[in-house]
């Protein structure tokens, strides 16, 4: 399986965490573009477990059970594929704010 392979399929299994993770940063990201705060940044990243957490419930309560399987099959593990998925939705967002420091701070 090629890299591009890889990726591809990240964004199939995590397509909606990354869809609203979006939407968050670039929402957090209008709200420090307005005056930079040390205690929004945090704040947003709070928030930002709390939504994920909600997100990751809801796609396990609607997910088909057999969709998994899928991805097994192609040799990934559901656990690598999450936690792939997190990292690169909250790398995204702490990439953002410190785009933002340099910026606005």
């Amino acid at each position: 399986m090629t890299l591009r392979d890889r990726i591809s399929l990240t964004w199939r299994y995590g397509k909606v965490i990354f869809l609203l993770g979006g939407v968050y940063n670039l929402v957090c990201a209008g709200f420090q573009s307005g005056g930079f705060s040390y205690a929004f940044m945090v704040d947003s990243f709070i928030i930002k477990a709390v939504l994920t957490a909600i997100t990751l419930y809801l796609m396990k309560q609607f997910r088909d059970r057999d969709a998994i399987f899928f991805y097994i099959n192609l040799g990934l593990s559901r656990r690598k594929l999450l936690i792939s998925v997190i990292l690169i939705d909250f790398l995204s967002l702490a990439v953002l704010m410190a785009i933002m420091h340099l910026i606005y701070g």
